[in-house]
């Protein structure tokens, strides 16, 4: 009889031991937690630290749509107009041609909220199906504190729950919903952060956020043998550091988690 090679388990002490390592030194503040897609099982550094989520918040606000979409609240392909209070400048490509009156798909709101983080979609959707409505679904996925429109503070561990509900189909989003919403975060534009080192193998979903001196990234990283949830929350650093800084973080995640797939 051939006997299967026994894989590593899943340590949280040996995962939070190289994530000390890797933060030792950098300044600022940084909040971690990463979850094993297999065992469940989670290792983090201050993963109930509050930051500002600026553009993470898209996908729960994305999920909430979706969840209106799956229960034939609102349709994909209904259109939204486009009123003054809806501008906000920064990422995003609406802002260069978008007129008062203009209307614009759920579908294509949607895309463009999580492929090029584009703010004035973000705040269309919001406008549409109301703040109580996203308030209310991340609330049943697990995420405190509530959800506040303009100065929303998450937690690596809250917005990990948000991911994992994705993942896992907790979400309450259809299997074509789902799919969708992970298509549209793997062609993300920005990928400087938790792809930037990870093998070409490797399918990441991700959504950055930005404000400020607040720079984060939060991501589902499927490789051919472990994949894993990340969310990396960064406060007081430059922008390119970072950047650099949650790269390596989920770089040195990665490999750990590649390790496990080898006999022990």
């Amino acid at each position: 009889m051939v006997r299967m090679p026994r894989l590593r388990p899943f340590r949280p002490a040996d995962l939070t031991a190289i994530l000390e390592r890797m933060t030792r030194g950098l300044p600022g503040t940084i909040g971690i937690y990463v979850t094993d897609l297999i065992t469940g099982r989670s290792a983090g550094l201050s993963p109930m630290a509050e930051f500002y989520a600026a553009s993470t918040i898209k996908v729960p606000i994305a999920m909430a749509v979706l969840w209106l979409v799956d229960r034939g609240r609102l349709s994909l392909d209904q259109t939204i107009a486009y009123q003054p209070e809806d501008y906000e400048a920064g990422t995003g490509i609406l802002q260069a041609t978008i007129r008062p009156g203009d209307q614009v798909s759920v579908r294509r709101l949607l895309e463009l909220m999580i492929t090029v983080s584009d703010n004035i979609a973000r705040n269309m959707l919001e406008r549409f199906i109301g703040s109580g409505t996203i308030r209310n679904y991340m609330l049943s996925l697990g995420v405190a504190p509530a959800y506040d429109p303009h100065e929303t503070p998450v937690t690596p561990y809250g917005m990990n729950q948000v991911l994992l509900a994705l993942d896992s189909g907790r979400s309450g989003l259809s299997p074509a919903s789902t799919r969708m919403l992970l298509r549209w975060m793997e062609e993300a534009v920005f990928r400087r952060r938790i792809p930037r080192y990870l093998p070409e193998s490797v399918v990441a979903a991700t959504k950055i956020g930005s404000r400020d001196d607040e720079f984060h990234d939060i991501g589902l990283v499927y490789a051919p043998d472990r994949s894993f949830a990340i969310s990396v929350f960064t406060k007081g650093m430059t922008e390119a550091r970072a950047e650099e800084a949650i790269a390596r973080i989920a770089e040195a995640v990665y490999w750990y988690m590649d390790s496990l797939t080898r006999p022990g």
